[in-house]
């Protein structure tokens, strides 16, 4: 697919040049490609520059994280839609590497920074081998001793030093990432993904300095508002002034719900806009065609994420569980739980104190590939919600919109950001805290599995691709984008 630009020469003339995007696109991407640059050729039937952007964001691939999701989502779009893409961030440790995205077409600019011993040693306290596979417990995570274990005991409580609250490591990876960003030719704009919120204070001093002339900073959670980490005293009063520079000097604000969205608007003058996470419709076709589960006849509940004690609470599926096993010992047999990611000895304790470990087994942290197979093959697939007024919409949820299993979401309430997602797509229900109804849910996943498949709406899951919601992040930065850059009509 070619699109008609046009360039200036040194001596100011319009030179033609093709630019072909870098890889094929499926059909589903020709689609939402064409559409938005047939909006863009409605408005102006001649390309005059080539946007230069600049994603600036320490969460990128290859870190594992969902985070690193969005930002490659975003940055390949917008390559593949013919931007010319920069992403600065850092040079990743060992330990954090495991999940290689493509980033055909995109300049990626890793800068390294230099943190204290101790803190890096923080950084790694906590974490287990990748890959194990035990049924019934968790190997122990490597727990920190002395100073280090003190240290650890804040980051888990208060989210300092974990790429949320003030101070964090990447404070010292601001400096080089600005210098790096100094040498480089100014971007019509730059967009920064919190968190770390380091990588919104390197886009604050870029447009400052006058680098950029548009700033877009993106929220995947809270800063100083997160439901999940109070920060530190008295850290927590120079981020919260760091943050209201943020929101004044920003041009527009995103977001991943309406409920933050909300947050937000009550905190700025700046226009907020929500832009989902989205999913990859391709994740899928790209897996081993083996099965991640022995053909048993189990039907197999599947839970692959992080379990954050601070939010999430899934005593009301380990008690159906406890049910099932009472009333219907027979169904209970063909049950399992199916854990996999960090904090899983978590999901272990609440097994044992519901006497269900025989049919919960959990994993270690598995690569993407071995999640995404989890989820393919399972007969349902768990989240766990948050209070309705923390807002959160994480990605893994849209990551199990992509598969053909029903979801179950287990706390929280109906009202809330997930319950309103899993009655709009209609791809599963929120049963909150209703032991009872999850009992009925779980028998009937073994007795009558016909009556828990989900009849999604297929239109709307068609506007929550990843490539989707990036494009619309385009259109509204080229919106907001000063005359004399914007793609227009040549004279």
């Amino acid at each position: 697919m070619n699109v008609e630009l046009l360039t200036l020469n040194a001596k100011g003339s319009i030179l033609p040049k093709t630019r072909r995007f870098p890889q094929p696109f499926s059909s589903s991407k020709k689609r939402e490609t064409c559409l938005f640059l047939n909006s863009a050729i409605r408005a102006s039937r001649v390309y005059r520059i080539i946007m230069r952007l600049l994603l600036v964001t320490p969460c990128f691939p290859p870190l594992q994280a969902s985070g690193s999701l969005r930002t490659q989502g975003f940055a390949r779009a917008w390559s593949q839609a013919g931007c010319a893409v920069t992403v600065l961030t850092t040079v990743k440790r060992a330990d954090q590497a495991g999940m290689p995205l493509p980033v055909d077409g995109i300049d990626v600019a890793e800068v390294d920074y230099q943190a204290p011993a101790l803190l890096e040693k923080l950084r790694q306290s906590g974490k287990r081998s990748q890959g194990a596979d035990i049924p019934q417990s968790q190997v122990a995570p490597r727990r920190p001793s002395g100073v280090l274990a003190w240290l650890h005991r804040l980051k888990e409580r208060t989210g300092v030093f974990s790429a949320i609250r003030m101070p964090d490591l990447t404070d010292y990876w601001i400096k080089p990432a600005l210098a790096w960003a100094r040498r480089q030719p100014p971007w019509d704009a730059v967009v920064s993904s919190f968190g770390p919120y380091s990588a919104h204070l390197v886009a604050r001093a870029l447009k400052h300095e006058g680098r950029a002339n548009l700033w877009v900073a993106d929220y995947r959670d809270l800063w100083t508002d997160n439901c999940a980490f109070t920060g530190l005293f008295p850290f927590t009063v120079w981020e919260r002034r760091q943050e209201a520079r943020c929101l004044r000097e920003a041009d527009l604000i995103v977001t991943v719900t309406e409920t933050l969205a909300v947050k937000l608007r009550a905190r700025t003058p700046r226009p907020v806009e929500v832009i989902y996470n989205g999913y990859n419709p391709e994740d899928s076709k790209n897996l081993m065609p083996e099965p991640f589960f022995p053909s048993d006849g189990i039907r197999r509940i599947v839970y692959t994420g992080t379990y954050y004690p601070q939010g999430h609470d899934a005593t009301p599926l380990l008690r159906a569980l406890k049910e099932v096993r009472r009333t219907r010992p027979d169904v209970y047999t063909r049950l399992r739980l199916e854990v996999a990611g960090w904090n899983t000895e978590l999901w272990a304790q609440l097994a044992r104190q519901h006497d269900v470990a025989d049919a919960v087994r959990v994993h270690g942290p598995l690569s993407r590939q071995d999640s995404l197979r989890m989820q393919r093959d399972a007969s349902a697939l768990v989240l766990l919600d948050w209070d309705p007024r923390d807002g959160v919409l994480s990605g893994k949820v849209f990551e199990y919109l992509a598969v053909a299993a029903p979801i179950l979401v287990v706390g929280g309430a109906p009202q809330s950001a997930m319950g309103w997602m899993m009655q709009r797509t209609r791809r599963g229900c929120h049963y909150g805290v209703d032991h009872r109804a999850l009992t009925q849910a779980l028998t009937d996943l073994v007795t009558a599995p016909e009556r828990m498949t989900p009849i999604p709406d297929r239109g709307f899951l068609a506007k929550l691709t990843r490539f989707g919601q990036s494009l619309r992040l385009l259109q509204l930065i080229r919106d907001r984008l000063p005359p004399d850059v914007k793609m227009r009509r040549a004279a």
